[in-house]
């Protein structure tokens, strides 16, 4: 099974070749992201402000079980 900075890549190398028509850097996942969307006006996006999710299933990072202390 693929980690999840593995998936993160993948998704980011397809993300890239299909903005790009040149190789991605030799970055990670979550660089290449970075690189994707740095000129991009991200500050009014909010990908959980969806019309079919209820507040209840929405979590945020700082509330996932990982992140948790205790």
């Amino acid at each position: 099974m693929a980690s999840r900075d593995d998936l993160i890549k993948r998704e980011a190398l397809e993300l890239w070749g299909q903005m790009h028509d040149e190789p991605a850097p030799e970055v990670s996942g979550g660089e290449l992201l970075q690189l994707i969307c740095r000129d991009l006006d991200l500050f009014a996006y909010d990908r959980v402000q969806s019309p079919f999710l209820r507040p209840t299933l929405i979590m945020r990072p700082e509330e996932w079980p990982e992140t948790r202390k205790g």
